[in-house]
């Protein structure tokens, strides 16, 4: 029989009680319920709502109870809550029957699942920023290092490692902004004090709840504070985001690695065998966080699917989104670090590239562009001309085209050779964010200042207690 259960409904079959039980999940949040219900003992204590005696000798099971927790899960309940005042109960006796005044398991697990996602966020923003700099470092040895760029997988334009490079970056500062105000905007207000729906006629002061609990505000609305999970919605979207995002990046790495690229050498302990094909190098962590962006995508579409239909105010439909939020944090924080590890390690074969680099129309668009602007042709009618050229001559050999343009057109060869080279075309690129290594060089000092006030940010939250315990 379950303690909330019995007065009203009498005893309980062990089956529903295990179905909608969610004492597993609850393991993951137990650390942050505790935290909640010791600030709501402490404020009904300082106000003087409860003997003060009962509240002291409550805090003091709770304060061991947070140490170890595990004897929680031994009682038959049918979550966290229920069984931490089963625990008091046990240790206090009738005297525990003080502790849930003006509190609802409503209020009080909304706001343990704020405490949960931020500190989990702050974790995986710290280590997009351990990325970041890791990126930022490697692209500073790779400014020259030329990569062939595609589109649609096909041969596109020249650029450099290092421009690669710190678009990942850049990637990630963005979602570092966004994460850092979805922090300080939406999960950074506390719901404690709200109640079951519509609040209290228990004298509590929800701003003096929240400064216990280190959040910056409140969620005003009762309604909203307890039957909301907006900020797990936009929370879930955004690392579903992420998740994706780098999930290309491990595509890359997985094209470059096979020999028909054969671009990079990963580290070694990213790799695998094959049981059958003594040959096979396959580059299996990154083929994981490539299959995780779609797994990603499934947790949020749990986690929005079980919110679409429920009428406003708390439902027990919320209970089973926390397991999706939290996997999609964990798994992505993990994915985050496999990915800075690999990259830490791995070397870009810069002959290999160097090859491709001159073996492919890479620059044919930048010749296309020189003659458009020194002859005073429009740029449709050079396009046309050298894809004809292309076409008649069979070859996408750029040494082949320059001699046919140089013999048709009576324009030196060695200067058509010239703007074809492929440093020749960098190093002419003054569009800002393109791969002239000059300008690469500038967005990596300017991202490294941004990096350096994103990790003072950082720092100010872990110490502000949002952080990692």
């Amino acid at each position: 029989m379950t303690f909330y259960r019995e007065a009203l409904l009498g005893e309980s079959k062990d089956r529903i009680v295990s179905f909608i039980s969610s004492m597993d999940e609850d393991r993951l949040i137990v650390k942050e319920v505790i935290e909640v219900l010791i600030a709501h003992v402490d404020h009904l204590r300082s106000k003087g709502l409860i003997p003060y005696e009962v509240g002291g000798r409550a805090l003091e099971v709770l304060k061991e109870l947070l140490k170890n927790s595990d004897e929680l899960f031994k009682l038959k309940a049918e979550d966290v809550h229920e069984a931490i005042e089963i625990y008091l109960t046990n240790a206090l006796g009738v005297d525990a029957g003080w502790i849930p005044l003006g509190r609802s398991r409503n209020d009080h697990v909304a706001t343990a699942l704020r405490l949960k996602t931020k500190r989990l966020l702050v974790e995986l923003v710290g280590e997009a920023l351990k990325l970041r700099e890791v990126l930022l470092k490697k692209a500073r040895n790779h400014l020259n290092t030329l990569l062939p760029l595609t589109t649609h997988l096909q041969v596109a334009q020249i650029s450099t490692v290092a421009h690669y490079l710190t678009y990942i970056e850049e990637m990630l500062s963005n979602y570092t902004s966004i994460f850092y105000h979805v922090l300080e905007d939406l999960i950074d207000k506390s719901p404690l004090g709200a109640g079951a729906v519509a609040g209290t006629t228990v004298p509590l002061d929800r701003s003096e709840l929240a400064r216990l609990l280190k959040f910056k505000g409140l969620v005003n609305n009762t309604l909203l504070a307890t039957g909301s999970r907006d900020f797990i919605c936009v929370v879930a979207s955004l690392i579903a985001s992420l998740a994706v995002s780098i999930s290309r990046i491990a595509e890359d790495f997985i094209i470059w690695t096979t020999p028909q690229f054969n671009y990079i050498e990963p580290p070694l302990h990213h790799l695998a065998t094959s049981s059958m094909m003594p040959h096979k190098k396959n580059l299996v962590t990154m083929e994981v966080i490539r299959a995780w962006g779609g797994e990603a995508i499934g947790h949020l579409t749990a986690i929005l699917s079980a919110v679409k239909a429920v009428p406003s105010g708390y439902n027990l439909d919320l209970q089973e989104i926390t397991k999706h939020l939290l996997k999609l944090i964990t798994n992505t924080l993990e994915a985050l670090t496999i990915l800075r590890d690999f990259i830490e390690g791995v070397e870009f074969k810069e002959e290999v590239l160097r090859g491709d680099a001159y073996k492919y129309p890479l620059t044919i668009t930048d010749l296309a562009e020189f003659l458009s602007i020194k002859y005073g042709k429009p740029y449709r009618e050079v396009h046309k001309v050298l894809a004809s050229l292309m076409r008649e001559l069979s070859t996408s050999d750029i040494s082949k085209i320059c001699e046919a343009l140089s013999s048709r057109l009576g324009i030196s060869l060695e200067e058509l050779r010239s703007i074809v080279i492929p440093e020749n075309v960098l190093n002419a690129r003054k569009v800002l964010g393109s791969p002239n290594p000059e300008l690469v060089l500038k967005m990596i000092e300017d991202s490294e200042r941004t990096l350096s006030n994103d990790y003072s940010i950082y720092e100010a939250l872990i110490n502000a207690d949002a952080g990692p315990q």
